[in-house]
């Protein structure tokens, strides 16, 4: 049978898991020995990469030349970075690092005669749109991977702790990871893993914590500047890399030194726990205020809550964990190690189901999507256009259903199907807190009265594909959601072949 593997593409740090010869997952540590690789590209002169751990390093030296937290721009329709002259994609970089896993991985499976790496489970944030989702099998597809599937962090998560004490709990999944946080609530019933609400922020996570501490430096010192001020400068990485550092400590130690140089003048910060943990208190009740909308939109509603597992690296941070054991009577999950592997053993689990290595003991039931998607309709009573959903966040990820329509005037020959995006769980949205994703016109071209109906189907697979379809009369005109800032289908392969003659 083909090996395959789970790939935890992260905001930080990403990580590459298979299935071991005794049936569980298993890391591939790096060529750095390390079991993560820091998500970041550095672009030199010559127009080469270098990806992980190298590349990181650079932060300190030439900010200028170096993407990182490349996962918060997937969806930036206004994301623009060019390095000497070669503008630089989410997609690319996404790429990158998807190569450098695999490459890593490869190198380290030809010592044991084992074959290369094609086909791995990607995965993605619960709040992953659409749109976010197709960007990063794009990214897979350019770095020469077989995209088996797609899989939710939270989802993969539980799948890694599925056989170990989860058997009849309903469990949150608390993750917060360096640049995105989820959060989804799960029951293990039978072995089958099912989703009840998904939540989550992917413009949150560790680094807000390392700026905020940045930002508290520079206030002590009076230097009368943010990070939002400096960020393009060159000094930019290297201070992030010190608050990095320094809040690391600060979760071993109850003090710790900062150390930044700023205009070349050294200043050095002694800052307690309690000091970090008050001046980020405002990010860790972002994440509780995300748990308690999850907990509302719930399909059970009063749910009660068994167990909290913290996954991600920056859920090491005490106060995390503190501030739930305030929040919820259940034990809180922190297992040593695991936090930063879960989910790519997940993926490995995952991707060994879907091609028949395994028969695990845990099957994916219900999953949740995080977008709700509808057609723009008219309110005769209140005149105003808004949008009616046709599938919610809240229904199962993989649906099919049927909407009834009508035209709103006599003599139409046509109309024109408005297909929108948002994150409302409800039946009625207003326009203006809806996203325009595509519209077409449908066309029967000939007269019919007010009220004639036209029905509108929609369906959404495992990987979040949302297609929908409006007929009328006959008639019937097609949308599979796509978006502006996706490759062609040559563009991807002219560019899978060009990463395949470099070493990252």
């Amino acid at each position: 049978m083909d090996a395959v593997f789970g790939i935890d593409l992260g905001t930080t740090n990403s990580c590459i898991a298979t299935i071991g010869e005794d049936g569980l997952p298993q890391v591939i540590k790096n060529l750095d020995d390390e079991f993560t690789t820091p998500s970041v590209v550095f672009y030199d002169e010559g127009n080469e990469y270098y990806v992980g751990k190298e590349a990181k390093s650079g932060m300190s030296v030439e900010v200028d030349r170096i993407v990182a937290f490349i996962k918060r721009e997937m969806s930036n329709k206004d994301f623009n970075r060019t390095i000497d002259g070669k503008k630089i994609s989410p997609v690319d970089v996404s790429a990158l690092i998807l190569k450098k896993v695999v490459d890593d991985a490869n190198e380290q499976r030809s010592y044991d005669g084992l074959p290369p790496i094609h086909k791995a489970v990607i995965t993605v944030p619960a709040y992953f749109g659409n749109m976010e989702c197709e960007l990063t099998k794009q990214a897979g597809r350019i770095a020469g991977l077989e995209v088996l599937d797609l899989l939710n962090e939270p989802t993969a998560a539980a799948l890694s702790y599925g056989t170990n004490g989860l058997e009849g709990k309903t469990f949150l999944i608390y993750d917060l990871g360096g640049g995105t946080f989820d959060v989804s609530i799960m029951r293990m019933k039978n072995g089958e893993l099912n989703t009840l609400s998904t939540n989550g922020d992917h413009h949150l996570g560790g680094v807000d914590w390392d700026t905020s501490l940045l930002d508290y430096v520079f206030m002590r010192n009076n230097l009368d500047v943010t990070y939002e001020d400096i960020k393009e400068e060159r000094e930019s990485g290297k201070m992030l890399l010190a608050a990095e550092n320094c809040k690391k400590n600060l979760s071993k130690s109850e003090k710790a030194s900062f150390k930044l140089v700023y205009k070349r003048k050294q200043y050095i910060t002694e800052i307690s726990r309690d000091v970090f943990e008050e001046l980020t208190s405002e990010l860790l009740e972002k994440t509780v205020d995300i748990i308690h909308h999850a907990i509302k939109i719930s399909r059970e509603p009063n749910v009660k809550i068994d167990e909290v597992i913290l996954v991600g690296g920056s859920s090491y941070m005490p106060m995390v964990k503190k501030r739930l054991q305030r929040e919820f009577s259940c034990p809180i999950r922190l297992d040593n190690l695991e936090p930063d592997r879960a989910v790519a053993k997940g993926a490995a689990l995952h991707a060994a189901k879907l091609v028949g290595n395994t028969s695990p003991k845990v099957f994916i039931g219900t999953d949740l999507a995080s977008r709700s998607y509808g057609v723009r309709c008219y309110d005769n009573a209140e005149d105003k256009r808004y949008v009616a959903n046709v599938i919610k966040r809240t229904d199962d990820m993989i649906y099919q259903g049927t909407h009834n329509f009508c035209t709103i005037s006599d003599g139409q020959t046509e109309v024109l199907v408005a297909i929108y995006e948002n994150i409302s769980e409800k039946d009625a949205i207003d326009l203006g807190k809806c996203t325009l994703v595509d519209e077409k016109k449908l066309v029967w071209g000939f007269p019919v009265e007010k009220g004639t109906p036209v029905i509108v189907h929609v369906s959404r697979s495992s990987d979040s594909t949302v297609r929908i379809w409006g007929e009328c009369q006959g008639k019937r005109v097609d949308f599979i959601i796509k978006y502006k800032g996706m490759y062609s289908e040559q563009e991807i392969e002219n560019m899978r072949k060009e990463l395949e003659t470099k070493r990252v």
